[in-house]
């Protein structure tokens, strides 16, 4: 990638919805963005020769130069494209990480006295475990997205909301927003992608797990869309349910829940059933009528869909042995990991 005055180059690794959204944008708006995509997903996306978003964004991003401001996207399968990049953007599935991880800490020296940075987008907080042990607590930036997007039949990535992206330093308490997560949420905030940097990652991580953990576990045992799901009492109380044992190992760990956008934990735990059942009620009657979308779905409900594996151990396995390791019972989650594992081992044969 040639070097650019005034631009950053970005790497995103991980080239499914969620990876060429973050590209696409950030290209549009200035950026060089090297997509690691598979060999599979490589050759893909040259044959189409460009990225097309719909939904919540409409964006029609060739490969190569992009747009008035000059940015570039390309799409590589070689982890040495990386080497030279101002930092990287893990968004792979929870279970590809470790393997993406280290094909790119081949390529990029994390002894090496320049400075660059690596962030995960992954569901779970185990993401964050894998790449301090591969790049050391001074690369990482700790990250939350909740940008939804599913892929169409056709290859179009189907953006169903922008969300949030929250970025901050795991330094301890009193925890600033250091100068680099600034830089990094202006660009994204530039890319058109809601961007916010805060003190406290933890909290963010935590908030953000216990929304997964409810989520995931009731949409992917009943199939059903977000909407769907808040439009039935039963299935609020048994989301509040998986929610309020995720936050008790939370609290063991130290760190409280908070309210953040798209998953307000903290008014959901202050809430009784009743309120969270009309809450709920609330949020589907506001939402607009018509048929369910891909990135309406949560994304491991949209892998068993589409029979991929999911990220069971990343989610869901990670925080039953956070559990035990802190003396916590978590007897609905754990219930519903065994489901879920053995729904996997159906997937994967």
């Amino acid at each position: 990638m040639p070097e650019t005055a005034g631009r950053s180059s970005i790497g995103i690794v991980g080239a499914g919805s969620l990876g060429q959204a973050y590209a696409a944008l950030l290209a549009r708006a200035g950026n060089d963005v090297v997509l690691l995509a598979s060999p599979v997903s490589a050759a893909r996306l040259r044959g189409a020769g460009r990225v097309l978003l719909t939904g919540a964004v409409t964006a029609d991003v060739p490969l190569g130069t992009t747009g008035v401001r000059g940015g570039t996207l390309g799409v590589t399968n070689d982890p040495s494209a990386l080497a030279f990049v101002d930092g990287v953007i893990f968004a792979t599935k929870g279970h590809q990480l470790r393997n993406a991880v280290a094909d790119v800490a081949r390529a990029m020296d994390p002894q090496s006295a320049r400075e660059w940075w690596v962030a995960g987008v992954q569901n779970g907080l185990v993401k964050d475990d894998i790449l301090r042990d591969a790049f050391g607590e001074t690369r990482l930036i700790g990250a939350v997205s909740i940008l939804g997007a599913g892929r169409e039949q056709d290859g179009t990535v189907r953006i169903g909301g922008l969300g949030m992206t929250y970025l901050g330093e795991f330094d301890p308490p009193p925890a600033t927003v250091t100068s680099r997560v600034h830089e990094l949420v202006g660009r994204l905030v530039a890319a058109g992608i809601p961007s916010a940097g805060v003190p406290d990652i933890r909290s963010v991580l935590w908030s953000k797990a216990c929304n997964a953990v409810g989520v995931f576990g009731v949409s992917v045992l009943t199939r059903l869309a977000g909407p769907q799901m808040w439009a039935n009492p039963d299935l609020v109380r048994a989301f509040r349910a998986l929610v309020r044992e995720t936050d008790a190992v939370a609290k063991a760990a130290g760190v409280t829940v908070g309210d953040y956008r798209g998953f307000p934990i903290r008014t959901y735990l202050q809430m009784t059933a009743s309120e969270h059942i009309e809450y709920a009620a609330g949020l589907v009657a506001s939402s607009p009528v018509g048929p369910v979308a891909p990135g309406a779905y949560p994304s491991m409900t949209q892998d068993l869909l589409a029979g991929r594996q999911m990220e069971v151990e990343e989610v869901f396995g990670d925080v039953v042995a956070r559990a035990e390791r802190l003396g916590v019972e978590v007897p609905r989650i754990t219930f519903v990991s065994d489901l879920l594992r053995g729904l996997n081992a159906a997937i994967t044969g």
